[in-house]
């Protein structure tokens, strides 16, 4: 099947296109003959979940060259910029066994995937709870991402769920919308019930429904909604539930963080749908406490993610990274600055990625041009001060100082230049304008030396010093008129013997009248054309 038969779309009823299944032939045992499976793209190697991974901004290094407002929209596409490491395919692979696994037990072809879906509408209309509906075997598990704030665990997980269709439609031998994964926030507040609320919105969001109007009002009781997600997660095909902002769960009240993390051993062990949670260090207490029933046999494992070490993937980040320069003068990369970079992030790759930007906005702005470490230093200093507490726990070590500030975000570098460049555009505007009205200048000034110049020169002044003097009086007199000109230009020649451009002088009558004419201050034309030798042209050929 060629490439565009194997990524065709259809609309859904929210307007949002999915993909059409089509179906490859699996290599591992346990999951062939499985739909839900053989219907996602191709496992991975790890050569080719780097180059999937890999986001790279469009750049031309001739954009150096550019205005200052160009260039700060060219850096506005470095805030996307995503180079993938070690701990990113590890992610990657882990993901992918986790939302294959979670499906060999939810195979729809399967005769017991459609009588648990019958148990579930059948205990709803006798108001059992989900443990007590029966013949629900779940081989999901789940695993947890834990790390600093802007150590980049939501946007690699964003950038590896890009790897895979959201909904795929199946037609043949089934009729079902599969919903690959969802992705939800958990409440600041810690809400169980909006949590269930935020999960009938998606999935409406997604497909069309109007599960939110059936299930998800504030008048329907929490158990009743959970068990109506399961019976929809079936119904769906959900893949993996990823909750992120796990840390808020602290802030719940009367018990909530319990209830959550009940709930969510809930959907692991009686619905079966994988769930993996992203948080901050400060949610590992929870999780430690609250979570370890859910824990089954995937080999998955929790992922802690610290900041970078300095080694090879850092320098591999950095190396990568560095290209994209839109400074005039392209800096090249030595170990100064590279050290400066670690030093001042901390090997929180968010905040070098934004220290790196931030800094070639401030020497855009400058006109300063060029990348320093003392530039690095001071663009630290000044335009990250809200990480600044965390950044020196970072470098004191000290686990007691770091948990005070594992939730600072990072400014948002977008918004930062956002801000800067209506200045950079003014500042453009107003130079411009400058240059404009000094051109104009220029321009009116010439114009005004040519015709007095002109003008002298038919009343036989010497053109150099006729020139030399109208550039003088350019200079005293301000805004000039040309009729002010040529008049203080004469007086300033007169006041010497004027030097004739011929020294013979013909003595014809018509000379003698230019002559007398000069006396009076009259040009030579007007002199011949009050005496009646030349006529006015517009009046006598005007009809």
């Amino acid at each position: 099947m060629s490439e565009t038969q194997l990524y065709q779309t259809v609309p859904l009823q929210s307007g949002k296109l999915a993909q059409i299944a089509h179906y490859t032939e699996q290599e591992i045992d346990m999951y062939r003959g499985n739909p839900l499976i053989e219907c996602l793209p191709p496992i991975l190697s790890q050569e080719e979940a780097f180059d999937q991974l890999s986001y790279e901004p469009n750049y031309d290094p001739k954009e150096r060259e550019l205005s200052s407002h160009f260039r700060y929209h060219g850096l506005m596409g470095m805030t996307r910029f995503f180079q993938p490491v070690r701990q990113h395919l590890d992610l990657q692979d882990r993901f992918s066994r986790f939302i294959r696994h979670g499906y060999t037990g939810r195979n729809p072809l399967a005769k017991n995937h459609t009588e648990v879906l019958n148990e579930f509408h059948k205990g709803l209309l006798e108001g059992k709870a989900i443990k007590d509906i029966p013949d629900i075997r779940s081989f999901a598990s789940s695993f947890t991402l834990m790390g600093y704030s802007g150590i980049g665990k939501t946007t690699a997980i964003e950038r590896i769920l890009s790897l895979y269709p959201q909904m795929i439609v199946h037609k043949d031998p089934m009729n079902v919308i599969q919903i690959v994964w969802l992705k939800l926030n958990c409440p600041h507040d810690g809400s169980l019930k909006s949590l269930c609320m935020d999960f009938f919105s998606k999935i409406d969001n997604l497909i069309g429904t109007n599960y939110f109007e059936k299930y998800g009002k504030p008048r329907n009781s929490i158990s009743s909604m959970i068990t109506r997600m399961g019976q929809i997660s079936r119904l769906h095909c959900i893949g993996a539930l990823i909750i992120d902002e796990i840390q808020h769960l602290l802030t719940s009240k009367d018990n909530g963080s319990e209830k959550m993390m009940n709930f969510f051993v809930t959907l692991v062990n009686e619905i079966g749908i994988p769930v993996m949670m992203i948080g901050t260090m400060k949610a590992r207490t929870v999780l430690q406490r609250d979570f370890r029933q859910a824990r089954r046999g995937s080999g998955q494992g929790d992922m802690v993610w610290q900041q970078m070490e300095r080694n090879d993937d850092w320098d591999i980040l950095i190396e990568s990274m560095w290209e994209y320069q839109w400074t005039n003068n392209f800096t090249e990369l030595t170990s100064e600055i590279n050290d400066t970079l670690y030093e001042e992030s901390q090997g929180i790759v968010d905040i070098a990625v934004k220290l790196f930007v931030l800094s070639q906005g401030r020497a855009i702005r400058t006109s300063q041009e060029k990348i320093t470490p003392a530039l690095i230093r001071k663009v630290a200093k000044e335009e990250l001060r809200l990480v600044q507490p965390m950044l020196r726990a970072l470098k004191s070590g000290l686990i007691s100082e770091i948990e005070k500030y594992e939730d600072i975000i990072p400014m948002d570098v977008e918004d930062y230049l956002k801000e800067q460049m209506p200045q950079i555009d003014l500042k453009a505007k107003i130079q411009a304008k400058k240059e404009a009205h000094e051109e104009r200048r220029q321009e009116k000034e010439l114009s005004i030396i040519e015709h007095v110049v002109s003008s002298l020169i038919s009343l036989d002044y010497d053109p150099v010093k006729a020139e030399k003097t109208v550039m003088k009086v350019l200079k005293e007199l301000k805004n000039p008129t040309k009729q002010e000109v040529v008049k203080r230009a004469m007086e300033l020649l007169d006041e010497k013997p004027k030097k004739k451009v011929s020294k013979n002088k013909s003595t014809n009558k018509l000379q003698k009248l230019v002559e007398k004419g000069k006396k009076k201050r009259f040009s030579a034309y007007d002199s011949l054309y009050h005496d009646g030798y030349i006529k006015n042209p517009m009046k006598e050929l005007a009809v």
